[in-house]
This record gives structure tokens, sequence and C-alpha cells, in this order.
């Protein structure tokens, strides 16, 4: 079945804008690029990817120059090319939507993170690339233990599958450490620069121009990505407002 591991940037306060990416593939293919993808970490010594740290060049990758960082990068982006199919990206504007929650009336409305979270699953099951794949073989979502809202998607996933008849299609939800694996920390990585990307596209519209590091990324793998800037409650489900990026 498919496999599709998240992870999310932007969760602190200070951050306007939260985001959920990562990327999906089959189970096999994922046990190879585990495989393939660890000689990389060794020559380095790296333990666990850290984005954060990779791009502030702390913890594990203190000292390391700018062309160090993006040929590392380059050589786990090699790694990743011809196995896995696709990433997805999904970014939130929080108070845009925590304005927009609080003005519909409602009793109850998902947090932003949650929103990133049901866009990606809602565009997996509709995918040119997956979506058959999905409803055929299974989808199961992989997601970083930590966040305090994952109670709230795993919910989500359930009341989804249940509503929709998808037992078939969506297999299981399920929270692992960032140490567990690499797929969880390339997800990190995704999600990192896609949320400054995100943050960039809000502020300064199609003019901005992607920080090499986000290039690497986005030009080994396709990447599904969307940037919410506002949503619309109505009586029917909600309807995005946002952005390609």
């Amino acid at each position: 079945m498919l496999v599709c591991y998240l992870d999310d940037s932007g969760k602190d306060p200070q951050n306007p804008v939260t985001t959920l990416a990562g990327y999906v593939a089959k189970e096999d293919m994922w046990r190879d690029f585990e495989v393939a993808v660890e000689p990389v970490f060794a020559d380095k010594d790296i333990k666990i990817l850290h984005a954060k740290d990779l791009h502030d060049t702390d913890g594990e990758f203190k000292g390391w120059r700018v062309l160090e960082k993006q040929a590392f990068v380059a050589r786990i982006c090699q790694t990743m090319s011809p196995r896995l199919p696709l990433g997805v990206s999904m970014s939130a504007h929080k108070a845009n939507f925590a304005m927009r929650a609080a003005q519909s009336g409602r009793k109850r409305t998902v947090t932003s993170y949650t929103l990133c979270f049901n866009w990606i699953l809602d565009h997996l099951l509709r995918s040119i690339l997956l979506g058959r794949i999905a409803h055929t073989e299974g989808l199961a979502f992989i997601l970083e233990c930590g966040n305090e809202h994952n109670k709230e998607v795993e919910q989500q996933f359930y009341e989804v599958r249940a509503l929709h008849k998808l037992e078939g299609a969506l297999r299981s939800i399920s929270f692992v450490p960032k140490d567990s694996c690499r797929a969880i920390q390339i997800a990190d990585l995704l999600a990192f620069f896609s949320r400054r990307d995100a943050r960039a596209i809000i502020q300064k519209g199609r003019s901005h121009k992607p920080e090499p590091m986000m290039n690497l990324i986005a030009g080994s793998v396709p990447l599904l990505s969307y940037v919410s800037t506002d949503v619309e409650y109505r009586k029917r489900p909600g309807v995005q407002k946002g952005r390609l990026s």
C-alpha cells in the first residue's frame, strides 16, 4: 500500500504560517529508500536530520558552509528522486484562519494544522498519479508525534473514513518520533522549507524567488503544494481560498 510520511513546521506562536508536508510512496520503495539514503548520513556522521538545525548551521550541522549543506541535501534528493513519486505540502495563514473560524459562529472548527491534513488526505485520494492506487491498495499516514493537535487529526481521519465508507482505502494513521526513520526526517526537511516559501508567497506574492534549498528539494520529486491565505465558511463544508505555490 501507499504510505505518506508527514511532519509539521510553524507551530510556535511567532510563526504566521503552519505547514504540514512530506512524501508518499509504496511500502517497498520506502524500505529501499531507507537503505539507499543511510550512507549519505553516515558519510557526514549525521544522526538525525533537523531541518531547523541545518538552516541555522546549528546542532550536528554547526560549522558547515552553505555549499556543504546544499551538497548534503542534493545527495538526499538524488536518493529520493527515483523512489518517491510525490511530495505534498499544505500551508495555512494561522491568523486569518483563526479569524474566520471565530466569525463562523460554529461550535466546533478544526485547527489550521488539521485543515492542512484534511487537504493532503483529500488530494491524495483524488490524485491522478496516486489516487487509483490509494483506493485499490490502500493509503496509510505516519506523522511525527508530539504535536498537540495530533489527536484532532486522528479523529478527523477516522471520521472521514467512516463518513465516506473508505475503510478499504484509508488503512491507518500513526505517530512516530523523529529518530524512528529517515522518511520522517525528509518530511521535516520539506515542511521547514515549504513553510518559509509559503511565508514569502504571502508577504511578496508570486514575485518572490524561492531560496536555493527549496529549489533543490522541489526539483527532486514532483510536489503538490498549496498555500491557503483565507477560508470561507458556508452552510455546506468550508471552501478554501488560497494560492497555488
